[in-house]
């Protein structure tokens, strides 16, 4: 892709990582239909990105800007719109975040696809993250979900932020993410922000995951298609299917987040580890 100027070269990604493994999964699963299938329209937004891919699926993936110091400006020489589902998917392997973040949205949107498709392997068991933490449990947050942390205060008292940006959360103990070695391999349950996908730290923090019994990735961002998370140690996989992805297009381009997103055009969606 001339236009994918920082799209690593064959050998030079990581072969066996999680994107990787995404991206594979779903080209063997979509086979040659993913050459026809066309992106309709991409919307980069401050909080989301989302695309709509032909037969109106869609599909999002957190925005990572605080990943540049400069301005992201993109400098593809070609327009996304009109290319092929291919092509777009394979952007979640570029080094840069944000042709990254395009690429998650991709895969999101034809994880939708595949599961009209092929229902029968996207069994989806519905849980409360609530519901999978108990009493006492040591419990790290990678991505600070505001509205969740009270609800965790209420089951227990262990919980630890952690968090790239400089927050402040009074109720409970706030890290730099750079404290993941310390705090991982103690903990009982790891609740992980898909937005460690288009960053490319999600690799290197489930290898962390000590004995913990549950690892959860939590967000928009994460892909709706659980198997190859399951395959690396993550026991839930909690996400959004884009039900009117015309809204989403509105949303996303209005700077949008996550309880509106909700409220207009998606529904939240989990899968369980058997």
């Amino acid at each position: 892709m001339s236009e994918s100027k920082n799209l690593p070269e064959p050998g030079k990604k990581e072969e066996n990582g999680i994107l990787h493994a995404l991206v594979s999964a779903l080209k063997n699963d979509l086979g040659p239909a993913l050459e026809e299938i066309e992106v309709k329209d991409v919307r980069i937004g401050l909080a989301y990105t989302g695309i709509l891919l032909a037969e109106n699926y869609g599909g999002v993936a957190c925005t990572p800007l605080y990943e540049f110091s400069c301005c992201p400006a993109l400098g593809f020489t070609e327009t996304l719109k009109g290319k092929t589902a291919d092509k777009v998917l394979e952007l979640a392997l570029s080094e840069n975040p944000l042709e990254a973040a395009v690429g998650i949205a991709t895969a999101n949107a034809l994880s939708h696809m595949l599961r009209d498709l092929e229902p029968e392997h996207f069994q989806r068991s519905y849980s409360d993250i609530l519901d999978l933490i108990k009493p006492g449990d040591r419990v790290a947050m990678i991505g600070y979900f505001g509205p969740l942390v009270p609800k965790i205060l209420k089951i227990t008292d262990k919980l630890t932020v952690l968090e790239k940006r400089e927050i402040e959360v009074p109720q409970t103990r706030t890290l730099p993410s750079e404290k993941a070695r310390e705090i991982l391999p103690a903990s009982d349950v790891i609740i992980l922000s898909a937005s460690t996908l288009a960053n490319r730290t999600f690799d290197e923090l489930i290898s962390l995951r000590g004995a913990a019994r549950e690892v959860i990735l939590l967000g928009p961002s994460a892909p709706l298609y659980p198997e190859p998370f399951f395959k690396r140690g993550i026991t839930a996989v909690m996400g959004t299917r884009i039900i009117v992805p015309e809204i989403m297009l509105t949303v996303v381009s209005e700077a949008g987040g996550t309880k509106k997103l909700h409220k207009c055009c998606g529904e939240k969606v989990a899968f369980r580890r058997s």
